[in-house]
């Protein structure tokens, strides 16, 4: 996209009203919601449906349909707020969105003590849920010259938590 600036703009900006490729953007999302969706089933599956696991891979459930639905909304292509009204819901779903990411891993250190399957996973959890959480709120008072930068390593963290808990949870049988 023309005028794109990886540093000030985040990457919803490349979806945004008036972009005439939005499409590359969207379905690379709308994939990647497909993908969490199946991420959480596995989990589901992988660790049944007791209470805490519940919450794990219902959060991820949530996550990844949030996700579609900001692929759905469009952003809008000025930084630093609410233009439109499918713009606010686009970044609202995306904040939830990744609340929820961040609440599957408060569970994944909340169950880990008491759950075995989770008990590996726990220390990696505990590091990028809290960098996640501290890059999250200083997004949100980011100025919009450099937006692009805390989303971009949110969305990094958030990356290698997904990568490390599905190759863990591939392993041997019976472990996650």
């Amino acid at each position: 996209m023309p005028g794109y600036d990886h540093v000030a703009d985040t990457v919803s900006k490349l979806s945004a009203r008036g972009i005439a490729d939005r499409w590359l953007w969207t379905g690379g999302l709308v994939a990647y919601a497909a993908l969490m969706g199946c991420f959480a089933a596995g989990l589901h599956r992988r660790l049944g449906s007791g209470s805490r696991s519940r919450v794990l891979w219902s959060a991820v459930a949530t996550h990844a349909a949030l996700m579609a639905g900001v692929a759905v909304f469009r952003d809008d292509l000025r930084p630093g707020g609410f233009f439109t009204v499918e713009g606010a819901v686009h970044d609202v779903l995306s904040g939830i969105a990744f609340g929820a990411l961040v609440l599957a891993m408060l569970a994944v250190v909340v169950a880990a003590p008491v759950d075995q399957a989770l008990r590996s996973l726990r220390a990696i959890t505990l590091v990028v849920g809290t960098a996640m959480t501290g890059v999250g709120i200083a997004f949100l008072f980011t100025p919009p010259a450099v937006q692009g930068v805390p989303q971009r390593i949110f969305v990094g963290l958030a990356a290698v938590w997904i990568v490390a808990f599905a190759a863990r949870s591939m392993s041997a049988p019976g472990s996650t």
